[in-house]
């Protein structure tokens, strides 16, 4: 079997390198679905097409989603980067039948919205069932009757693990209240054991596990209280990679491993404990020691993402001001030295784009 290095080694020659940045939909991933043959699953909100993608036609079947939510856009590109993968390396599809469903909330990834053209989340749908793309997807499921779920995501940039930024998430939704450890769950812990093994070997201290309280309004839960196993993938940030270029890697890495553990029996459900839960510990820049009058306070700036003109611009928000010494910044500043911010003329809630020039921050924009 073609190992996972490979896929590392290959990884900037793969087809789907061409799609780049955060903002993604339909129409910037048109041109790499196409190679694979994609089929209409049924309409959204907005009468757009939702895709399907079948991969392979091994005993094994397991379905995947993407993009549920509009404005979580590193699985996606991460998840055509395997297809890529998989079809210049082939061997490992003869153990599974994959169906792909490349991104679930066409209107929502237009708009750049975690919710759909109805303002309803999705992840938030499966027992209501009152939007068409949350049909499409059960539909979809009790079809195909998968072996495994693959619920695939972004985390926002609030996230690390021990003091250091996550860039790697992951769950096995409970199946019930009392967070029973059922067979299904079993193997989906299993899975997430083994493919955090492969990763502290590349990416130490940068995989987290969520929080497993029961929600049956979840996609993740419901489909394991159906009795099918379901990994929750979460796409992180790290440093200043809002690109998520190196994200997208090692989630695509993560996704060939777990199809390694499947078809190998390679599961280490006893690892799964031992990933420490995520904590909302970072924001996007931490400035320290700005000026507040005869004192000093540090001012927490958080990135509000949002699409103008075609383009994802990232813009410098105050998150908070004080004594901040529970937070740690994906960028860190020291203002001890200069008096280029007064603190006390900047608000909670604030737009300080003008301050992200004077102290010469990147200006993401993709």
């Amino acid at each position: 079997m073609q190992t996972m290095e490979s896929f590392l080694t290959t990884y900037h020659q793969l087809a789907s390198q061409t799609i780049r940045g955060r903002y993604q939909h339909y129409d910037t991933i048109a041109t790499t679905l196409s190679a694979f043959s994609p089929f209409v699953l049924g309409k959204s909100v907005k009468n757009h097409p939702i895709q399907g993608v079948t991969l392979g036609n091994g005993p094994i079947k397991i379905l995947m989603w993407s993009q549920m939510h509009g404005n979580e856009s590193t699985s996606t590109k991460g998840l055509l980067d395997v297809m890529c993968y998989l079809q210049q390396f082939p061997t490992l599809l003869t153990s599974f039948t994959l169906k792909i469903i490349p991104l679930l909330n066409p209107d929502g990834a237009i708009a750049y919205t975690r919710v759909n053209a109805n303002l309803v989340d999705l992840n938030r749908d499966a027992l209501d069932q009152s939007q068409p793309e949350s049909k499409i997807l059960i539909e979809t499921y009790k079809r195909f009757n998968p072996d495994y779920c693959f619920n695939l995501h972004d985390q926002r940039t609030i996230f690390g693990v021990n003091g250091h930024p996550c860039m790697l998430s992951f769950l096995a939704p409970a199946a019930d209240e009392t967070k029973s450890i059922t067979p299904a769950r079993t193997k989906a812990m299993g899975l997430i054991g083994y493919i955090n093994q492969k990763l502290q070997a590349h990416i130490p201290n940068q995989v987290g596990r969520y929080d497993d309280s029961y929600n049956p309004n979840c996609m993740g839960d419901y489909f394991m209280a159906q009795g099918t196993p379901t990994v929750l993938f979460e796409c992180g940030q790290v440093g200043a990679d809002y690109a998520r270029e190196e994200t997208r890697k090692w989630f695509g890495f993560s996704l060939l491993n777990a199809l390694v553990c499947i078809a190998e029996n390679h599961f280490a459900a006893t690892a799964y404990d031992t990933i420490p839960e995520v904590e909302k510990s970072y924001v996007d820049v931490l400035l320290h020691n700005a000026t507040f009058g005869e004192e000093t306070a540090d001012i927490a700036l958080q990135y509000l993402e949002k699409v103008q003109a075609g383009k994802l611009e990232f813009i410098p928000m105050v998150h908070s001001i004080g004594v901040l010494r529970h937070l740690r910044g994906h960028k860190t500043i020291d203002l001890s030295s200069s008096d280029i911010v007064r603190a006390h003329e900047i608000a909670v809630g604030e737009d300080v784009s003008w301050l992200a020039d004077l102290l010469n921050l990147t200006q993401y924009s993709y």
